[in-house]
């Protein structure tokens, strides 16, 4: 499904890259990646929809029982380029970082909209990636709401935690990486999370 609205250290001889440099190399890395990403969960998402077409709520349930582990293939497929897209983010972080950064002068992390503006390039591209994470949260719980109103969630359960579990990691990759809080993103996965259960309640 597609939203229109929605949106290392380098060397350099003997000497290190400034921390600016490597910083907008690491954002732009994960922005590269985060595209990357969105199409190939398109492409999964896009095999999900075409599985589900020809069914509704009311169709038997032998149709349903087939359709659910093709579905719960490609579900497989988009947990695996989550998690092989976030190893390749926490490459680009230093060996020895575990959480993101507190800058030097002691101020607290900056959050996605906390950019100087004076960095309007630096801002530009954490905007970029914050949206890219939100087109592929949204463009799979889309999916994933679809494939639950018409197969139900027992079948499925068993692929979606895993994928819901990826995409956490995922974002607290980017965050360590550009030592950036992505408040945004993380309420949005919060908030989809908590409406796919409310719906499933309803079930």
């Amino acid at each position: 499904m597609r939203f229109s609205h929605l949106a290392v250290f380098a060397l350099s001889g003997l000497s290190l890259a400034s921390p600016v440099v490597q910083q907008k190399r690491q954002e732009s890395s994960v922005e590269s990646l985060l595209t990357d990403l969105f199409a190939t969960v398109q492409i999964y998402t896009g095999a999900i929809n075409a599985t589900l077409a020809p069914l509704s709520t009311s169709s038997s349930i032998l149709e349903k029982t087939a359709a659910i582990p093709q579905v719960g293939e490609q579900l497989n497929k988009i947990t695996a380029a989550i998690t092989s897209t976030t190893s390749e983010i926490r490459e680009l972080a230093p060996a020895n970082a575990t959480q993101p950064m507190v800058p030097a002068n002691g101020n607290e992390k900056r959050s996605s909209t906390d950019v100087d503006a004076s960095q309007p390039k630096e801002k530009r591209q954490l905007i970029a990636v914050g949206a890219l994470l939100a087109l592929i949260i949204v463009e799979i719980f889309a999916t994933i709401t679809a494939a639950v109103a018409i197969l139900g969630l027992a079948g499925l359960l068993i692929f979606i935690n895993p994928l819901t579990s990826a995409l956490g990691l995922l974002i607290l990759a980017v965050q360590l990486v550009l030592n950036v809080v992505l408040a945004g993103v993380i309420a949005l996965l919060n908030s989809l999370l908590a409406a796919l259960a409310l719906g499933l309640s309803g079930l």
